[in-house]
C-alpha cells in the first residue's frame, strides 16, 4: 500500500457533490482505417496493452473506519477495465454544440470512489468522422504535469509503436483486514500531534526565510503580489452547482510562440494576456468590469526533471490580470513584468520556505488539525460562506507543456487534446491550455449556472490570440 500524502488528500477531502476534483482531457483522434475494428475495441485494446505503464490507473483507495485514519493507495483487487470505459453517440448533428453538451454533462459527476479514480468515454457521430474520448481523472492520483508525463506512456510516437512488456507480472494486492485499518486508525491519531508541529515548524522557518531574502528587489516582488482578498467579487465568484458546460478552441502553436519571441514575452505570458482580454470581453457583455484587476492562480510545477512521483508536486502563483488596460500590447507587458515578480518569489523559496512548501506545510496542518470525515464536512460548508467573502482568486489559469511530435493511440493519430481543469466554490471558471502536434488547445470548463455562455471565452481567446498576432 502507498500512503496518500497531505496534498493528494485534501483533494480527496475537498470534494463534494457539487464540486467534483477531477481533471479532464477531450482528445480527438482519427478513426481506424477499415471496418474490422470498432472504436470501442480500439480503445480497450489500447487501454488493456499499456495499463502495466500506468500504475495510477490500477490503484484504488481504502480507508479506516468512519474515514478517521489516513487514506492509501492500493493495487485493485477487483479491478475491471470494462468498468472504467463507457460508450456514447452524439445526437445529430453531431457538431461542436452537441460534443460541448455531452462533455458538460460528463465533468458534473463524480468518480467512485469504489474502484481506481479514472474513466474514459469513447464518443462516435461526430460529424467530421473523428472519434472523441472524454478522460476523467481525480487530481488526488496526479498534477497536470504528471498527467503530461504519462502522455508517453497512454500514447506512441509512432502508428503502430511497439509496448514494452512489463517486467514482471502484475499481482494485485489483498485488501487490509478491518482490524488492521482499526490499529492503524489509532496509530494515525497518536502520530497528528507530531504532524502537525513539524509542519507548523516548516511555515515558520518559511517565514523566516522569506524575512532574511527581503530587500529591495524583494519588497518590491511582493509589493507586486495581490493582496489575499484583493480579487473583486464578479458574476462566477459565487458557490458552484453541480452542472457544467465547456469552451474549446485551439489556435497554432508557432502564433503563440512568435507573438512571444516579438515581445519579449514568454507562452505562458502570451496565454495569460489572451485569457485576460477574453474574460475581459465575457465581463464587459456581462455587467462590465470590476473596479480593479482580477486575480488568476497560475499552478507552477515543482517537478525536476525525471520526478516521476505520483500524486500532486505543484504550487500556485497569484497574478493581477489587468482588465482596466484596452490595449492589446500593453496588457501583456503588464502581464509579463507581474509573472517575472512572481517567478523570483518562487526562486528565493525554493529549499524551505517557498510557496512550494508552504502550500505543503498548509495541508500537512489542515489534515492533521482533524480527522477526515470532520474536515471533509468543514471543507464542504465553505459553499455556504462563498458568496458571503471576499474570493482569494477569481480564476485558476494553467499552461502544461505537452507533446512535441505527433502521438498515435491504438495506431489511430491524436490531432487534438482539450485540458479541462477542476472549478472551486467562489472561483467558478477555469482554463487551461495544452500543446500538441503543433496546436495549442484550449480547455474551459465553468460552472453552467455562472457562466451559461462559456464557449464564448473560448472564442475570446482564439480571437485575441490573432489579434496580437496581427500586431506583431
Amino acid at each position: 500500500m502507498i500512503p496518500v500524502s497531505s496534498l493528494d488528500a485534501g483533494m480527496l477531502y475537498v470534494e463534494t457533490e457539487e464540486m467534483p476534483m477531477h481533471t479532464m482531457g477531450v482528445l480527438l483522434i482519427e478513426p481506424p482505417e477499415g471496418a474490422g475494428t470498432s472504436a470501442m475495441e480500439l480503445v480497450r485494446d489500447a487501454l488493456e496493452e499499456r495499463l502495466h505503464l500506468i500504475p495510477p490507473f490500477r490503484r484504488k483507495l481504502v480507508q479506516g473506519p468512519l474515514k478517521i485514519g489516513d487514506p492509501y493507495w492500493i493495487e485493485d483487487p477487483e479491478f475491471d477495465l470494462d468498468k472504467h470505459v463507457s460508450h456514447h453517440v452524439l445526437p445529430s448533428p453531431g457538431g461542436r454544440l452537441e460534443l460541448d453538451a455531452l462533455i458538460g454533462e460528463l465533468a458534473g459527476g463524480c468518480l467512485a470512489r469504489d474502484k481506481p479514480l479514472w474513466e474514459m468515454a469513447v464518443i462516435e457521430g461526430l460529424d467530421d468522422g473523428k472519434i472523441a474520448l472524454v478522460a476523467k481523472v481525480h487530481h488526488a492520483t496526479m498534477d497536470g504535469g504528471r498527467g503530461a508525463a504519462l502522455m508517453g506512456q497512454l500514447f506512441s510516437t509512432q502508428p503502430h509503436g511497439q509496448v514494452p512488456p512489463p517486467e514482471e507480472p502484475w499481482v494485485p494486492e489483498a485488501a487490509p483486514t478491518t482490524p488492521w485499518l482499526v490499529a492503524d486508525t489509532v496509530r494515525t491519531l497518536l502520530r497528528k500531534p507530531r504532524r502537525v508541529a513539524a509542519a507548523a515548524t516548516g511555515v515558520v522557518s518559511g517565514i523566516r526565510g522569506r524575512g532574511k531574502a527581503s530587500g529591495g528587489p524583494a519588497q518590491k516582488d511582493k509589493a507586486d503580489k495581490p493582496g489575499l482578498f484583493e480579487a473583486p467579487s464578479t458574476t462566477f465568484n459565487r458557490a458552484l452547482t453541480r452542472n457544467r458546460a465547456v469552451g474549446l478552441c485551439d489556435v497554432p502553436l508557432e502564433d503563440v510562440k512568435s507573438i512571444g519571441r516579438a515581445l519579449g514575452a514568454t507562452v505562458n505570458d502570451v496565454v495569460l494576456a489572451a485569457a485576460c482580454a477574453s474574460v475581459r470581453s465575457w465581463l464587459l457583455s456581462h455587467g462590465g468590469l470590476p473596479d480593479r484587476p482580477l486575480v488568476g492562480v497560475v499552478p507552477v510545477s515543482l517537478r525536476k526533471e525525471g520526478d516521476h512521483q505520483e500524486g500532486n508536486r505543484i504550487t500556485v502563483m497569484r497574478v493581477r490580470l489587468p482588465m482596466d488596460i484596452e490595449d492589446p500590447i500593453e496588457r501583456l507587458r503588464a502581464i509579463h513584468s507581474a509573472t517575472q515578480s512572481g517567478k523570483k518569489g518562487h526562486t528565493r523559496g525554493v529549499g524551505g520556505g517557498g510557496s512550494g512548501g508552504a502550500l505543503k506545510h498548509l495541508a500537512d496542518i489542515l489534515t492533521n488539525i482533524s480527522v477526515p470525515l470532520v474536515l471533509s464536512e468543514l471543507l464542504g460548508s465553505y459553499a455556504l460562506v462563498a458568496e458571503r467573502i471576499p474570493p482569494m482568486w477569481n480564476l485558476v489559469i494553467s499552461n502544461i507543456a505537452g507533446s512535441p511530435v505527433p502521438l498515435y493511440f491504438g495506431g489511430t493519430r491524436l490531432r487534438q487534446l482539450y485540458p479541462l481543469g477542476p472549478i472551486q466554490h467562489g472561483a467558478g471558471v477555469n482554463i487551461t491550455v495544452l500543446s500538441t502536434d503543433g496546436r495549442l488547445c484550449f480547455g474551459a470548463l465553468a460552472c453552467k449556472d455562472l457562466v451559461p455562455d462559456v464557449e464564448d471565452i473560448a472564442a475570446g481567446f482564439e480571437e485575441e490570440i490573432h489579434r496580437l498576432k496581427g500586431l506583431i
